[in-house]
């Protein structure tokens, strides 16, 4: 198993946020929307089902990038998110990840409810961890967010 990094943000430090990343393309999207839309999940995030809501960058009715949250068999609690990004490989390197990224986290830490989104990735993926950072979460030890996770469980 390889070792993995993680970033958080939450309403105490959503002012981290890079709001100014997010770009005009940017939408949201529910479940019941994907369907319009050229997109192949299991390919691109590796799921089979489609998350519960997602932000992301459509060209030519196709959705080339997403941010996504909610997928039932990720739901951690009600507290924790854990969000997932991908973009397809043409169209990297051009702000679709970290704009995203930033919507969806956004959207998230408006919602009434406390939330705590975390994103999780390989040590050796370089590129979603410049993204995480650039989105404007903050690095943290794998380890806290296991104890989060723990504790959130165990309702402490």
């Amino acid at each position: 198993m390889a070792e993995k990094v993680c970033y958080t943000i939450n309403k105490k430090n959503k002012d981290k946020l890079n709001l100014h990343k997010k770009q005009d393309n940017s939408r949201l999207l529910f479940r019941k929307d994907f369907e319009e839309y050229d997109f192949d999940f299991q390919n691109m995030l590796g799921w089979i089902y489609y998350p519960n809501f997602c932000y992301a960058t459509i060209i030519d009715n196709k959705i080339i990038s997403c941010a996504s949250a909610g997928h039932h068999t990720n739901k951690i609690s009600d507290k924790i998110i854990e969000i997932t990004v991908s973009t397809n490989k043409d169209y990297r390197k051009k702000g679709y990840s970290v704009s995203n990224a930033v919507a969806l986290c956004e959207y998230i830490l408006n919602m009434q409810e406390e939330k705590e989104i975390y994103w999780t990735t390989d040590t050796d993926n370089i590129a979603s961890q410049k993204t995480a950072l650039s989105a404007g979460l903050t690095k943290i030890k794998y380890k806290y967010k296991l104890f989060r996770i723990l504790k959130s469980k165990l309702g402490l």
